[in-house]
């Protein structure tokens, strides 16, 4: 490799490690504009299955993004949505869900609006679909993350700290028994420099990568222009002149 080749490795990679090593709110300003999600600085926690059952296990993505229960019971486990209607129901070899409970179709959006609350059951007869031959069913549950765009007031006023968000319950039956799934959702703390205020200001940034970019091209179409060049025509050296008598 000549010398403008290796030059041109050394510009390149030393641009690479400058976009990959910018703070996080840099990162991201330059990259989309968009702040950093809070998704990760909120923490779901699962407090109590009551009463306890030993052939039934529940576990909670920490991130809020799940809720699992995994029946290993002879008895059938009722999951009741927001309206306390008929959502899932999982035995030991398999999982149904209620094609007509409008939880089934709000748990597949990660936000919504609101949670339907404080209103009667479902009065329609559930329509269940079979989804898995396996006891143990994973879903997507609004009642265990926080839902509205914007934070929490009290993590409004004091991001930076954590704070209890509030207090979560999830229903079903066990064999026709109430079965009650409870835990709590709380806020980290959030430091500044998280929230996207770039320690390196933008225009800053755009100067270095635009130069960077600008002597790279330079030194690229020094290498085209170099190898299109002739070669010069080689001289003899003063020892190939030399005829021995």
């Amino acid at each position: 490799m000549d010398r403008a080749a290796r030059l041109s490795a050394v510009l390149l990679a030393g641009l690479t490690v400058l976009l990959g090593g910018l703070p996080p709110g840099v990162a991201q300003a330059h990259i989309g504009g968009q702040p950093i999600p809070d998704a990760a600085y909120y923490r779901a926690e699962l407090h109590a299955v009551a009463p306890p059952r030993p052939d039934i296990q529940v576990r909670v993505d920490p991130g809020g993004e799940w809720i699992e229960l995994m029946n290993n019971g002879p008895d059938e486990v009722i999951v009741l949505g927001y309206t306390r209607e008929p959502y899932l129901r999982i035995t030991a070899t398999s999982v149904q869900e209620n094609e007509l409970s409008q939880t089934t179709y709000l748990n597949r959006s990660l936000f919504a609006d609101s949670v339907p609350t404080g209103q009667a059951g479902g009065t329609l007869a559930p329509a269940w679909k079979t989804i898995s031959t396996k006891g143990t069913k994973r879903w997507h549950d609004h009642r265990i993350h926080w839902m509205g765009q914007a934070r929490p007031p009290v993590v409004a006023a004091d991001p930076r700290h954590p704070h209890p968000v509030g207090d979560w319950t999830v229903h079903a039956t066990v064999g026709g028994q109430p079965l009650v799934i409870t835990g709590d959702l709380r806020w980290l703390g959030k430091p500044d420099a998280a929230d996207g205020n770039p320690v390196v200001p933008p225009w800053l940034l755009w100067l270095i990568e635009g130069t960077l970019v600008v002597v790279l091209l330079l030194v690229v179409l020094l290498i085209h222009q170099r190898r299109r060049s002739p070669a010069a025509p080689e001289q003899p050296t003063e020892h190939a002149s030399r005829v021995t008598v």
